[in-house]
């Protein structure tokens, strides 16, 4: 019998989970068992990602699909910046606080490592989204973590070819060394060259737990 919205399983403030990675890592299929093995059992679980589909998040999108040329790189970030406040606004915070569990297919961090990689200041990217804008800080963050060329290999696979502008090795290899560096208490380093159920198994022990001592402690 299918739960209800009344019947499903809430936590007092909800519970914020990220998935991050670089390109190929795995993540959004991660992301999307996690969701998929809540709801089943019950909870009030919502899967969302960045970029959005929302007009902030499409013109994103068209950048990385078209090249940057035209675009510099602070009004790249400022269309992140814009697309994860009306994301915060319009999704996250809302489900937070009907104490859903939110799974968030990459968030700052990844605006850290990618537009870091490119030349930003990480540790600025960090101050603007933390202090500046005040963006919730996750509960955890699920760091499914690949090799470069692990990662392009398996783009390779999937799709015929990588991107030219995100996917190429030297950057990846920039990206994967600011993720590498992030050394927040709520990151969870889960090695993506395991087969996905194995990885999915330790996602699934890490939210349990999170979840008992949330409800129980």
């Amino acid at each position: 019998m299918k739960t209800t919205d009344n019947q499903k399983k809430r936590i007092d403030k909800g519970l914020f989970i990220v998935f991050e990675g670089i390109d190929g890592s795995g993540k959004s299929t991660q992301a999307a068992r996690l969701f998929q093995d809540l709801e089943a059992r019950g909870w009030d679980a919502v899967l969302t990602r960045e970029p959005t589909d929302g007009p902030w998040g499409r013109k994103i999108r068209d950048i990385a699909a078209k090249g940057r040329s035209g675009t510099s790189l602070d009004q790249e970030i400022g269309i992140f910046v814009q697309d994860r406040r009306e994301h915060v606004r319009q999704v996250i915070r809302p489900a937070l606080r009907r104490g859903a569990i939110v799974i968030c297919d990459r968030y700052y961090f990844s605006t850290i490592a990618y537009q870091g990689a490119l030349g930003a200041d990480p540790a600025a990217l960090r101050r603007l989204n933390e202090k500046t804008h005040r963006f919730p800080r996750p509960d955890a963050v699920f760091y499914i973590r690949i090799t470069p060329r692990a990662g392009i290999a398996r783009i390779n696979k999937k799709r015929g070819g990588a991107n030219a502008g995100y996917e190429k090795l030297e950057f990846l290899e920039r990206v994967a060394a600011l993720f590498d560096a992030m050394d927040d208490p709520f990151f969870v380093r889960i090695r993506g060259a395991q087969r996905p159920a194995a990885v999915a198994r330790e996602v699934s022990r890490s939210v349990c737990a999170l979840i008992s001592e949330r409800t129980c402690g």
